[in-house]
């Protein structure tokens, strides 16, 4: 605890930005890893931790409609990730109750099952990393990474409006 504390209280801006690249770094080496041991894509992945965070919150289902804002993919890429989906038996279709043209999604990863603990990684590992702080240093944390994002946000903004400006230019 005592080299905490020393980390703490002497950590320069640099050492926050290389703490973030080391984490960026290893959650790609996991991402890859979990991505090969389940034989999936990224987006999978991604449609799969949303309908299991879903299921946690005692919601089972979503849509596709909710999926492709999710994802930020067309309805026909949608369509054709959740039939790879069902066809590798990860989730299934159900018919919507309240409209009879559509359909909800659910998660059929079994609980307790290598599969579901795999997904869940980086929500256990955050969340075990967290248990570990009192409760000004979440907030403190908490602070911290929504700045970020809101920063990351801003630069996004600006390097979406730079690449159509750039885009607009004769090339030589």
């Amino acid at each position: 605890m005592a080299g905490r504390d020393v980390v703490r209280h002497t950590a320069s801006a640099g050492n926050v930005v290389k703490a973030l690249d080391d984490l960026v770094s290893v959650e790609k080496s996991v991402d890859r890893a979990i991505l090969q041991a389940l034989g999936i894509g990224p987006n999978d992945a991604a449609v799969l931790r949303h309908l299991l965070d879903l299921e946690s919150s005692g919601t089972t289902t979503t849509t596709p409609r909710s999926l492709s804002d999710l994802l930020g993919i067309s309805s026909a890429a949608t369509t054709a990730l959740i039939d790879r989906l069902v066809n590798a038996g990860w989730v299934e279709r159900q018919p919507h109750p309240q409209d009879r043209r559509s359909v909800l999604i659910r998660a059929t990863v079994p609980p307790g099952s290598p599969a579901r603990r795999l997904l869940a990684v980086r929500s256990v590992a955050v969340s075990s990393a967290a248990a570990g702080l009192g409760a000004q240093e979440r907030r403190i944390v908490v602070e911290f990474l929504d700045e970020l994002h809101r920063a990351e946000q801003r630069y996004l903004a600006e390097a979406t409006a730079l690449t159509a400006a750039t885009q607009s230019l004769p090339r030589r």
